[in-house]
């Protein structure tokens, strides 16, 4: 019996093809992110921990206090929280400076 092939199904067959091999790429990024979250997690908490040892005076230099620092550790892990103190210094500056 031989099947008799229409244009439209040829192009739905690439359609789907090319879905399947969307979703495979979806899947590899998804994977590298879930591999490297821990490497980028440590390198972010090994930023902080010489903040987070500092004194009340030290972090007031620096135009931040220790609950910056805390605020700073409760980041999404995906988030730099060196960012954010960052932002939250700068901030501050601008107030006091207006």
């Amino acid at each position: 019996m031989a099947t008799i092939e229409f244009p439209h199904s040829a192009g739905l067959r690439r359609h789907h093809e090319s879905r399947a091999v969307r979703r495979i790429f979806a899947l590899l990024n998804v994977t590298a992110s879930a591999i490297l979250w821990l490497p980028r997690f440590w390198a972010h908490r090994t930023q902080l921990a010489p903040l987070a040892s500092m004194n009340i005076r030290e972090l007031q230099d620096l135009g931040l206090n220790s609950c910056d620092i805390a605020n700073a550790f409760a980041q999404p892990n995906e988030q730099d929280p060196t960012v954010y103190l960052a932002d939250v210094a700068r901030e501050r500056r601008m107030r006091s400076q207006t």
